[in-house]
């Protein structure tokens, strides 16, 4: 018998005989070879694997009884170099248990003595049909492999030049590169709108190839569920908004799980905009509530849509698959997210299925294992996520005992912060990204992170580095503490009074600083030097830029560059004049040319300093200006 390769040559079947009678074997090699096969012989396992480790067999026909080595050896033996080939034993004494143990060691088939050829033949067709299917699911699966990479490699290339569309486009927009016309600015927006969604397009299918090819990796961390399904529902309360609908949640207050928070939520993002999307009217909601074993939490998105027939339910998590495939359906996409949902749910440990009824609408419910525990909500109270107010300043607590946390919440009434609190390192920094806190207190002893490890994430972090940090544990380090740009550190227990006096102290040592310069270096030098003497800053790359900063806070001090791309410092000026907080504010000019008498003349009696970039170091400029009291609050006076 023979095989095709590739449909260009014919390979004859090679077939092993492997017994101790020669009777047999001879048998065998003449009935067998007869047949087309290219058939090899041996009297003992020892030589029947000589052969193998020199021809590449198909098929092994042994005997079961051998010296030495038996038939069931050899199988193992068999199935250790290459679990693909298919071995048929051949016994005299053929029972209900040796069938058994034959097929529970790898062997295809058994066929008993005194035989029919034709019969032994049979078997060995199905055992090649068998061993041709798996090289041809084999190839298919390494097929799916290689173009599950190939999708992760293409759609990061993709997503290149579609960030730089988008970046760049921005840009113009905001008028950086100078003004745009109006009709410009329309169509440029409508080409951002555009390349936003062919960039969700190609992340869709970045995740489903990464997910497939088993390249999308697990990120565990400590978070409060609750409060990830409330951001959820107030991001998408929106489009809810925009179409009439109700979008509500509920879930267990202080409900701390550990899984992958990115992935939860875009499973959570992924079924919400699915509700909303196909929901006309009535409601959408969430819900969350604990198992009652305490090992996984049960989540639900519920709509009053137009539900799902019986006969389609199982399609729906299938890729590329959309209940409604015409060419005139009322709703788009790539039939992507359910799928990318259901395998995201199962890479982290959970499983997901809906609950529908056509013209009733649908609930798709799935399981989240790791929660590690449901605290008390009369001991943590409401510590929502805050955000910045006109008349409030935000502390954020990251401490894993909430005991600790009810406490910083009782002794800051009356004190003109509100509070915000995490339970774990991670969830810290996610929320000090989030709110921007005024100050962050910080636990050292957690489980998984310690403080020491926040610290150095929150200091190393643009974003987060100029936020003071009050270590409140119970270790005393304050030398380590402050070698690590901690403001200051309180020891547990400590008294109200001194929380106050340090927080008091704390705002009033902190001066704020505004840079504004085109030039990226220019702006981490300064950002570099004086948040190193203590100060809070900020910097703008642009005229626009800063008059925002300005509007949301007036600085102490203002370092302004003479010539930006957007505007002029005189036009930045006159806009600061018409607030009158402004006046407090110091103002320092920068350029890297010589003035005219014009803007010299106009300039004089604005500013407090006009200096040229390169005739003195930042370290130098401070000084002099804290020897000549410019800041107001504190540390320059």
């Amino acid at each position: 018998m023979d095989v095709k390769n590739e449909g260009v040559v014919n390979i004859p079947t090679r077939i092993l005989v492997v017994d101790d009678e020669q009777g047999m074997r001879d048998f065998l090699f003449f009935d067998l070879g007869a047949r087309g096969y290219k058939v090899f012989t041996a009297a003992t396992c020892d030589e029947a694997l000589a052969i193998m480790a020199k021809e590449p067999i198909d098929v092994v026909v042994s005997d079961l009884a051998m010296p030495k080595l038996n038939g069931l050896e050899l199988l193992g033996a068999i199935k250790k170099i290459s679990p693909k080939i298919e071995v048929i034993l051949m016994t005299g004494y053929a029972t209900v248990e040796t069938a058994l143990e034959s097929m529970k060691r790898g062997a295809y088939d058994y066929i008993t003595k005194p035989f029919q050829s034709d019969d032994l033949c049979r078997i060995i067709e199905r055992a090649l049909e068998k061993r041709h299917m798996n090289r041809e699911i084999d190839q298919l699966q390494e097929l799916n492999r290689l173009k599950s990479e190939f999708l992760a490699t293409m759609s990061h290339e993709l997503r290149t030049p579609m960030n730089a569309i988008i970046g760049y486009t921005s840009l113009i927009l905001d008028h950086v590169y100078g003004d745009v016309p109006l009709k410009q600015g329309e169509a440029l927006e409508r080409v951002v709108a555009s390349a936003k969604h062919l960039l969700s397009l190609i992340n869709s299918v970045l995740d489903l190839s990464k997910l497939n090819a088993g390249m999308m990796p697990v990120h565990l961390s400590e978070f409060d569920l609750g409060k990830l399904v409330q951001e959820v529902v107030d991001t998408m309360q929106a489009l809810a908004v925009e179409k009439d609908l109700s979008f509500t949640c509920s879930y267990p207050p202080g409900l701390i799980v550990r899984s992958d928070r990115t992935k939860v939520k875009q499973v959570l993002v992924n079924l919400a905009g699915n509700a909303l999307k196909f929901t006309d009217r009535g409601c959408v909601s969430a819900g969350v509530h604990v198992l009652a074993d305490g090992s996984s939490v049960e989540m639900k998105i519920s709509d009053t849509g137009p539900g799902i027939d019986e006969k389609n339910i199982q399609m729906i998590f299938e890729e590329f698959t959309q209940l409604d495939g015409s060419v005139t359906r009322k709703h788009g996409g790539t039939g992507l997210g359910l799928s990318i949902t259901k395998k995201i749910v199962e890479l982290l440990g959970g499983w997901i299925h809906v609950e529908s009824r056509l013209g009733a609408g649908s609930t798709f419910i799935f399981n989240l294992p790791g929660v590690i525990k449901l605290v008390d909500p009369k001991i943590l109270g409401d510590l929502k996520p805050l955000s910045h107010t006109a008349h409030s300043k935000v502390l954020l607590a990251i401490d894993d005992d909430p005991e600790a946390i009810r406490l910083l919440r009782d002794s800051l009434t009356g004190s003109g912060y509100e509070l915000a609190a995490a339970l774990s390192g991670e969830e810290g920094v996610v929320m000090a990204r989030q709110i921007k806190p005024d100050v962050i207190t910080l636990d050292i002893m957690m489980p998984h992170q310690d403080g020491w490890s926040v610290l150095r994430l929150l200091k190393t972090d643009p974003e987060l580095r100029d936020i003071p940090v009050i270590i409140c544990s119970i270790i005393e380090n304050r030398a380590l503490g402050f070698s690590l740009g901690v403001s200051d550190y309180l020891v547990k227990p400590f008294d109200r009074r001194v929380l106050l006096d340090k927080l008091n102290a704390l705002q009033c040592s902190q001066g704020k600083v505004l840079v504004v310069d085109d030039d990226p270096g220019v702006l981490e030098i300064f950002k570099t030097e004086i948040g190193l003497r203590g100060y809070a800053v900020r910097v703008a790359i642009n005229g626009r830029q800063a008059l925002e900063l300005l509007q949301a806070r007036v600085p102490d001090v203002l370092f302004l560059e003479l010539a930006l791309p957007d505007m002029s410092c005189f036009e930045i000026l006159n806009e600061i004049d018409k607030n009158p907080e402004s006046k407090r504010m110091r103002v320092i000019v920068l350029t890297d040319r010589d003035l005219s008498s014009q803007e010299a003349k106009w300039l004089e009696g604005r500013v407090d300093q006009v200096i040229r970039k390169g005739s003195t170091t930042v370290r130098q400029m401070l000084e002099a200006m804290e020897v000549k009291g410019v800041v107001m609050n504190g540390v320059l006076s």
